[in-house]
């Protein structure tokens, strides 16, 4: 079972900062992050749609050019661009997985952009792209077919099994409970891979091997567990 640092080692640094990012290295197989569309249509690595919770800031990203973003301070940290992440990733063996966070704001391009610099950077075999929003999905699939997938979800829904198997996707992301849904067995069968998250504690472990990985905020806490279950 692999340990995904969830918005870097965020337990104990500012989430989704290169800080965070570089001090997950020694002890996690990937790093989760997340991306969404500056004014001036850059890729930035923020969760939230607004800058408030997160910087010494207020107001949307999508409201903000990369100049005014890069502004903002996080306990000190910058808002990085995703090629600032890819840069600081290449030379490790992590996985980098790039949620597109479209959940609010469908950020016209960012399908292609994302694709674009993952190519620039050649890690097209280790980032793996996830999203809430479908519709994000099918567009990526449609601008890079062979681009690494996971649908994410809480527990499920109705079309889910159907969904990964029109867009080809390699995993589902999703929490703890949809293991040992209906869903969750039927992908299974077809060799397709869960992902959890966000375990913080060594008691939410599933009791499975048929997991591939969890993302966790403290990688340092789950990285004796994920020696000992590979």
């Amino acid at each position: 079972m692999k340990v995904y640092a969830h918005r870097g080692y965020s337990a104990k640094y500012p989430e989704n900062t290169l800080q965070a990012f570089e001090a997950a290295l020694p002890y996690a197989d990937g790093i989760e992050l997340d991306v969404q569309l500056s004014k001036d249509g850059r890729l930035v690595v923020i969760h939230d749609e607004t800058v408030d919770r997160t910087t010494d800031g207020s107001g949307y990203v999508k409201d903000m050019t990369l100049r005014q973003l890069r502004a903002l301070r996080s306990e000190g940290e910058r808002i990085p661009t995703l090629e600032e992440v890819l840069v600081l990733v290449t030379p490790h063996d992590v996985t980098v997985n790039v949620e597109l966070k479209t959940d609010q704001f469908a950020y016209d391009g960012i399908e292609s952009l994302a694709w674009l610099a993952t190519e620039e950077f050649g890690l097209e075999d280790r980032v793996v792209f996830s999203s809430f929003n479908p519709d994000t999905l099918v567009r990526l699939r449609e601008v890079a077919p062979e681009a690494r997938i996971a649908v994410l979800t809480g527990d499920g829904h109705p079309d889910l099994v159907e969904f990964v198997e029109h867009i080809q996707a390699e995993a589902v992301h999703a929490q703890p409970a949809f293991v040992g849904t209906r869903a969750w067995q039927t992908l299974c069968e077809r060799g397709i891979r869960t992902r959890l998250y966000t375990i913080n504690d060594l008691s939410e472990l599933p009791d499975t091997m048929h997991v591939d990985a969890v993302m966790t905020d403290d990688v340092e806490l789950l990285a004796p567990v994920r020696e000992s279950i590979r």
